[in-house]
């Protein structure tokens, strides 16, 4: 399968982004990036989805939306929409309404971040998603690095440190949000997760000395998707388009910190014997069933069944595990990297049902 790498989450100066999409596009080529997928909050501008040619490297620039009910106070319940070509902000205020809307226009629909603590220092409310009573969306958004400053910072100091030197913030997926989508697994519903990277950069005072606060540059190195194509891309962006929203519908990707170090390589997939299966699929229960990893650099590798580890293993290259019971089975690779052990590879999961 094709490997390209994506980045989602990125606001422009259409809402409260500092670039505008064609820079945004430029900075993504100079990070070796394939594809930006752009959602700005409750507008949906016109007029920049394509390929945008910097010589060496072509990124493809894709228009999404974060839609959320402006009226609410705090304003909860924040949804990723891609794959639609208009605003749907009109919606915000009913999510069912939205994710059905949009799901009948053939867009994807991903809960964003679904535990976002307040941080009263630099007066962010909470922002998590709270009406459960919905269904029928793509996914979920598992890590987010907006969400997870607020997560880490606890002290003004951890806040000019993460501020100055953005790369010793990632650390893991907030373990709340992971919960949650174990649950879902678990009771059999199929969640797509995705890795979304939040970006706004604005500029900050401290004393004297002003800097842009979190980069384009640095989202875009660190929180990435991986998302894994039938055949490569062709050049023609509504067709490419097409494969990219169908591969994350039916979550043929997996997310990853490639500032720990680059996953371009990485497989997680089900051996049945006759076929492989690929990170989102399925098969049913029986005998002779593996799974089986690529991992590209050494790691410590953390099968999970249905939420709970039930293997740790330090992995470099190919690794099987035989299946021994239905479930739903996940992958975790940790590295070390600045001092920490951090989260670097979190692959979308395998149902093995009864």
């Amino acid at each position: 399968m094709q490997e390209i790498i994506l980045s989602a989450h990125i606001h422009s100066v259409y809402s409260d982004g500092l670039l505008t999409p064609p820079e945004i596009a430029g900075e993504a080529a100079r990070c070796g990036l394939d594809v930006v997928l752009m959602s700005d909050h409750n507008v949906f501008p016109l007029g920049f989805d394509g390929y945008y040619d910097f010589g060496r490297k072509k990124v493809l620039l894709l228009t999404g939306e974060e839609i959320h009910d402006q009226t609410r106070q705090p304003q909860k319940n924040h949804m990723l929409a891609f794959g639609i070509h208009q605003d749907f902000s009109r919606l915000a205020q009913n999510p069912q309404a939205l994710i059905d809307a949009i799901a009948e226009a053939g867009g994807l629909t991903f809960l964003a971040h679904a535990y976002d603590p307040a941080l009263p220092m630099v007066g962010e409310s909470d922002l998590s998603w709270v009406d459960w009573n919905i269904h029928g969306f793509t996914g979920l958004e598992l890590w987010n690095n907006l969400s997870e400053l607020k997560i880490r910072v606890g002290k003004a100091w951890q806040l000019a440190l993460y501020a100055l030197l953005p790369q010793f913030m990632a650390l893991e997926p907030p373990a709340q949000i992971r919960a949650i989508w174990d649950d879902f697994l678990a009771n059999g519903q199929r969640v797509v997760a995705l890795g979304g990277v939040d970006a706004h950069t604005l500029p900050q005072h401290f004393g004297p000395i002003q800097i842009n606060v979190f980069p384009y540059r640095y989202h875009f190195r660190t929180i990435r998707n991986h998302v894994l194509l039938e055949s490569e891309l062709s050049g023609n962006a509504q067709e490419d388009e097409r494969a990219i929203m169908q591969a994350l519908r039916e979550g043929h990707a997996f997310i990853s910190n490639d500032m720990v170090y680059s996953a371009n390589g990485f497989r997680f997939c089900l051996d049945t014997g006759e076929k492989q299966v690929e990170m989102g699929g399925s098969s049913v229960f029986r005998g002779g069933l593996a799974l089986a990893a690529d991992i590209p650099a050494a790691a410590e590798c953390r099968l999970l069944c249905n939420g709970k580890i039930i293997d740790r293993a330090h992995i470099h290259g190919r690794h099987r595990w035989p299946v021994a019971q239905p479930g739903v089975y996940r992958l975790e690779c940790y590295r070390r990297f600045l001092g920490r052990k951090r989260g670097w590879i979190f692959s979308n999961a395998i149902a093995v049902t009864p």
